[in-house]
């Protein structure tokens, strides 16, 4: 079961073989190319079709595609990068990456990092990373891996970019869509290139927070003012970003399997600690709060330009972190701020709702059933997570969270579970059993989790 947060709230996301399949003697081209594969437009750069090494359709003449996925670049920061091989009649993958200064092209830019084992590094004298002095690395398949025929393959790999900003930086890959037949004939080769940039200078007017802009992330009606460790919060202002920005976070951003510090060359400081990125625009910024420490006045700066020699900083504003700022997430914001919960079924994952409103794929809850409540702000868990990862299990919250549905407490042993939702950062769930007394009708529903309450308005649809 997936939940898209961003319907619930603007801007809001919760969330190739190179020389592969050789002939006998060269069979070790499965595990990764020589270097200089890319077909790159630098000195020396060959491809993999060239001298009868892969043979099928023609150099980019196969029903195929390679695409490289890169973000404008901060100078010493790292972020992720996706090569994704595609061929629909192929079934095994490889590919090789290198990157280059566009005005020093036989030199390299920055340094590439494996993420997982299906990606190694190697340096332009064929010998493993790390790289000596003088020389360029080249990422690539550590062993070409299978899959379903037309199932395509996507690579993920960490670059970390030049310590300063050195102009444009040409990133080139070749990949091979291989019929994995264990020949070198039937074998499609494509290329491509990408070029990108530093972060734009920051010479225009520089970011503004709005006075009251720091908000919790469920816009409820009065909005939640308070933020908390590891909760999911919404800046407004303004000159947070380019006109026409609207930036996402994707699973191309992940750094080694955390969210990014930085999206869309814009940042967030609480406290002076970095916050977890999700979602950027001129106008709003959608963050996790650090794993903050202590309670009080904190402050709260958006910068542009991060990590550029060009930074751009806003003015400084005041939120208060305290141990919870507990908010439910809403399928629907209603004039009033009357607003239906985002609940499921907590046995199907079915999306709970009256279907006259929200659509005819949602049902109401029933008495006597399972329900998933979804919220931010419950503070911290059991086990912790650091802000910025992705929960790979379930963490009870540290303080109780009592339900009130109705009017009426729910004992504990119809609260089930309070915690983390597995595979979201900042994101958390509530199990509940539905008494089979509740009555059918739009119910009032509150959480409360050390002595904060959820924001009055929120409600389950229940019916028989």
């Amino acid at each position: 079961m997936r939940i898209r947060i961003e319907r619930w709230h603007r801007g809001w996301k919760v969330l190739a073989a190179v020389c592969a399949a050789a002939i006998p003697a060269l069979w070790a081209y499965s595990l990764g190319p020589d270097p200089f594969k890319t077909g790159g437009p630098f000195p020396g750069e060959g491809v993999c079709s060239e001298s009868g090494c892969h043979t099928g359709a023609g150099l980019n003449k196969g029903p195929g595609s390679i695409t490289i996925s890169v973000q404008p670049y901060q100078p010493g920061q790292t972020q992720t990068i996706t090569v994704s091989v595609s061929d629909p009649n192929q079934r095994r993958w490889g590919f090789q990456l290198t990157a280059r200064p566009a005005n020093a092209l036989t030199s390299g830019a920055g340094s590439f990092q494996p993420v997982d084992s299906n990606v190694q590094v190697i340096c332009s004298n064929n010998f493993p990373a790390p790289c000596s002095p003088g020389t360029s690395q080249f990422a690539e398949h550590s062993s070409a891996p299978f899959t379903a025929v037309g199932a395509g393959f996507t690579f993920s790999l960490a670059w970390t970019a030049p310590s300063s900003d050195v102009g444009p930086i040409v990133f080139a890959a070749a990949g091979n869509a291989a019929n994995g037949d264990g020949n070198n004939t039937g074998d499609n080769i494509y290329t491509t290139t990408v070029t990108v940039t530093a972060c734009p200078s920051t010479g225009g007017p520089p970011p503004q927070i709005s006075e009251g802009g720091i908000v919790g992330a469920g816009a409820s009606v009065p909005p939640v003012t308070q933020i908390s460790p590891n909760g999911l919060i919404s800046i407004y202002g303004r000159n947070f970003a380019p006109a026409g920005t609207f930036r996402s976070v994707a699973s191309s951003d992940l750094v080694r399997g955390q969210l990014p510090a930085s999206l869309a060359c814009a940042c967030v400081r609480i406290n002076n600690q970095p916050a977890s990125m999700f979602f950027v625009s001129p106008g709003q910024i959608n963050v996790q709060a650090p794993s903050l420490s202590g309670t009080g006045s904190m402050p709260v700066q958006v910068i542009t330009g991060c990590g550029s020699s060009t930074e751009n900083t806003s003015n400084t504003q005041g939120v208060t972190i305290q141990a919870a700022s507990p908010e439910f997430f809403f399928f629907k914001q209603n004039a009033g701020g009357k607003n239906p919960i985002a609940a499921t079924n907590a046995l199907t994952g079915a999306p709970l709702g009256d279907p006259a409103v929200l659509g005819s794929s949602f049902t109401p809850a029933k008495p006597d059933s399972y329900v998933t409540l979804y919220s931010t702000g419950l503070g911290a868990t059991n086990p912790a997570f650091p802000a910025g990862a992705l929960p790979d299990k379930i963490a009870s919250t540290a303080n109780k969270v009592s339900v009130s549905l109705n009017g009426t407490v729910l004992a504990d042993s119809d609260v089930l579970y309070a915690g983390v939702a597995p595979g979201f950062a900042g994101l958390y769930q509530i199990n509940i059993h539905v008494p089979a007394s509740m009555p059918d009708g739009n119910l009032p529903l509150s959480a409360s989790v050390a002595g904060v309450s959820t924001p009055p308005g929120a409600f389950l649809t229940v019916k028989k």
